[in-house]
């Protein structure tokens, strides 16, 4: 299955997932992050905020986890404004040029090579390859699993990914 292929039928998968279900497992998810991080360490964190209509796994309670728990964390969000991505700040600052973890939604997964799949935009794939000392975390509905995601040379394995049912690698 090449890649176009590969991500309708995933993203199939997902939107066939109940709102009630969709929050049972982004519940899941968050619990799964919190404990795959000693975040007492952690000074900076970019996350993605999830696409609604979508289904991407909802993870603003890791957020307002870190927000409550860890003031020392800044916390930025890649976000579209008038066509254009700007890295916005939950608090004020400027966005660092280097994360020290790094969240990611997923389309679907390698658990073996951890490869992801996202969207076909590039974004992360680019963003990614710019951090290369940062901790990498793919999220993503177990539903999202699959034997292999085609790679290019460009393509960015994460070094962690984490669904409702467990963390990669365990």
């Amino acid at each position: 299955m090449n890649k176009s292929e590969l991500r309708r039928t995933l993203k199939q998968r997902r939107l066939e997932m109940s709102n009630a279900e969709h929050t049972v497992k982004s519940r899941e998810i968050v619990e799964r992050l919190k404990a795959a991080v000693d975040w007492s360490g952690v000074q900076t964190v970019h996350f993605f905020e999830p696409i609604g209509e979508l289904l991407e796994a909802d993870i603003s309670g890791l957020i307002t986890e870190l927000e409550d728990n860890y003031p020392g964390i800044s916390l930025f969000a890649p976000r579209q404004i008038k066509g254009q991505w700007e890295m916005i700040s939950l608090k004020a600052g400027q966005a660092p040029e280097r994360f020290d973890v790094i969240i990611v939604p997923m389309l679907g997964f390698d658990p073996k090579s951890l490869h992801r799949i996202g969207y076909g935009g590039g974004y992360y794939d680019k963003f990614l390859a710019g951090q290369p000392k940062a901790r990498k975390i793919g999220v993503c509905f177990e539903a999202g699993k699959t034997d292999r995601i085609p790679s290019e040379s460009h393509d960015v394995p994460v070094d962690l990914i984490v669904t409702e049912a467990g963390t990669y690698p365990s």
